[in-house]
């Protein structure tokens, strides 16, 4: 059983995951995601309900979008290690 170009194959789906995270922005979606968690943990932002709530579905799809691209990359990554220990 050849592994290299399992391996092969493994490094251009990590190469496409960093590309999907560029062309949806992942850094810039992180930084947002931490401003939003912020804003949220605001006991004031509850007086103006309508506000909450924009946040709140603006998290839920900004947190879609990192949980995506997170999982993507440690799935690889988690199939590398075990092709690796079948070595």
């Amino acid at each position: 059983f050849e592994i290299n170009p399992l391996l092969n194959t493994l490094d251009d789906m990590a190469e496409r995951t960093q590309t999907i995270g560029g062309i949806f922005d992942y850094d810039q979606k992180a930084e947002r995601l931490v401003e939003v968690n912020r804003e949220s943990e605001d006991p004031a932002i509850w007086d103006n309900p309508e506000k909450a709530q924009t946040l709140g579905k603006e998290r839920a799809a900004l947190q879609e979008v990192i949980d995506t691209i997170d999982k993507l990359s440690q799935g690889i990554e988690d199939v590398r290690a075990w092709v690796t220990l079948a070595q």
